[in-house]
């Protein structure tokens, strides 16, 4: 009896990590992503045309990704060559040329399910969106399927990030 009660509390510390953190349990699938990853390029296409595919945010884009081990996740991305706005007209191309939210994420094999709790248009604030993902060493490919596209609006579009491990 003695050693069955040893044997059950030794099991129990086992499992208490995934019940009491269960952020870090579910992230450590993807321990792989945890990290400051550099956007390199990002490309998309209308879903039914991938010939019309193109620069999201121009040939040369900026912008980080960064993942934590507790399950949360912030994306930024701009287009190169912004300028300070002095106008409410470039402040809203401001607004045309860049990406940003944040929120939580979860890995299941190749798939990265991501919960938006802030973004910078307030379209993806509290959806979450399924994105797969590969990565090859430092290089992670992100590829997002989305029913409506904010570069082609009205259609459904496909896109990769390209990012290289920054730490």
């Amino acid at each position: 009896m003695h050693r069955l009660g040893a044997h059950f509390f030794a099991a129990t510390l086992l499992l208490l990590p995934g019940v009491v953190l269960p952020g870090v349990a579910v992230a450590q699938a993807g321990e792989g992503l945890v990290g400051t990853w550099k956007l390199v390029a990002f490309k998309v296409w209308p879903s039914d045309a991938k010939e019309e595919a193109r620069d999201a945010l121009g040939p040369n884009p900026q912008g980080r990704l960064i993942l934590t081990a507790t399950g949360y996740i912030t994306s930024f991305r701009v287009a190169e060559g912004r300028k300070p706005a002095q106008t409410d007209a470039e402040r809203a191309q401001l607004l045309r040329t860049m990406a940003a939210w944040t929120g939580r994420y979860r890995v299941e094999g190749n798939k990265l399910l991501v919960k938006i709790d802030a973004s910078w248009s307030e379209n993806d604030t509290g959806k979450e969106y399924l994105r797969t993902f590969v990565l090859d060493g430092k290089r992670l490919t992100i590829t997002t399927v989305t029913p409506s596209s904010n570069f082609f609006p009205g259609r459904p579009a496909s896109g990769n990030e390209f990012f290289e491990r920054e730490d």
